[in-house]
């Protein structure tokens, strides 16, 4: 096998529609030197049988497990990796062909940065559209990147990263890796814990993966992600070694969190009003939230036999 720089890990469960487009659109980077470890997480659809198939090509493995969820999945992968860098890929996202080539340029002109990030074009599963704002939009990332102080805090304010993110692989086993005790926005605690070292960060411009959007995904529910994120919160407020001005923060961002989870948990009538006129807002302004690809987006969507392009 030639040298191995990226150990791609795609953590799976009852993925089988979608693990061959994710597999595929590796096999379609520009750069080739990788591994792929798709770590089946006690699928029962198929998923196993699936990427096995791609198992002919000797860069790729599947990794077997009864279910214990996605972040001890990911760490899995992590463990059996052989390459200097990790990057991470949901079953059910796609690369852009330039992923590795980008994401590794920047960590190699960036000497001691402890990740890589993009963000992505959102693929709306049913119609094949493309949402016009990217996926990490809502959150406002900073457009120049920032001194690692200051990265902390922003990030600390907001998750504004992608989850397919490029890490050296030291860094991810220095930190330990994903936090198995979450039940979500475990990958925004992993980014928090490797910058909060001071460690830098890189973003190469553009967006360099595609989120595909469905019903199926483990943040529709916000419940989950309210009770993750204060949570995450919390252990910041109450850490006695952490600055003061993080601690500070930290609290202030819990008690905003702590009712928006009471506010789901037991909505008064003006959050469910609320609630629910923001959803009849969306359902009207689908039309316009949503366009046809753009043409590296559709490049990619057919080069990897995706199938969800809709006609206009």
């Amino acid at each position: 096998m030639n040298r191995i720089t990226f150990t791609v890990v795609i953590p799976a469960y009852n993925a089988a529609r979608t693990i061959g487009s994710a597999i595929r659109s590796v096999l379609a980077q520009t750069r080739q030197d990788f591994e792929v470890i798709v770590v089946d997480d006690g699928s029962t659809d198929g998923t196993s049988d699936r990427a096995g198939a791609y198992e002919s090509d000797p860069r790729i493995r599947v990794i077997r497990q009864p279910n214990r969820g996605p972040s001890a999945a990911r760490n899995v992968g992590i463990a059996e990796a052989r390459g200097s860098y990790v990057s991470m890929l949901d079953a059910d996202d796609l690369w852009l062909p330039e992923y590795l080539e980008v994401m590794g340029a920047a960590l190699e002109d960036t000497p001691g940065a402890g990740l890589a990030y993009t963000d992505a074009w959102v693929l709306d599963d049913v119609t094949g559209r493309i949402r016009r704002r990217s996926a990490m939009s809502y959150q406002r990332p900073p457009k120049v990147v920032p001194d690692p102080h200051s990265f902390f805090r922003l990030l600390l304010e907001r998750n504004f990263i992608y989850t397919s993110v490029t890490a050296p692989r030291s860094v991810l086993e220095r930190v330990g890796g994903y936090d198995e005790s979450l039940g979500t926005s475990e990958d925004w605690e992993l980014w928090l814990r490797i910058v909060a070292t001071g460690t830098a960060a890189v973003r190469p411009p553009g967006k360099l993966a595609i989120h595909r959007k469905h019903s199926a995904s483990l943040t529709s529910d916000p419940r989950k992600i309210a009770r993750s994120t204060c949570e995450i919160y919390r252990r910041f407020a109450h850490d006695s070694n952490a600055h003061a001005e993080v601690r500070a923060l930290a609290e202030r961002q819990l008690g905003q969190w702590t009712k928006t989870l009471g506010d789901l948990e037991d909505p008064t009538l003006q959050a469910y009003l609320r609630r629910h006129a923001g959803a009849i807002k969306r359902r009207a302004l689908r039309r316009w939230i949503w366009r046809r690809p753009p043409v590296a987006v559709e490049r990619t969507l057919r080069a990897v036999e995706d199938g969800a392009l809709a006609a206009a």
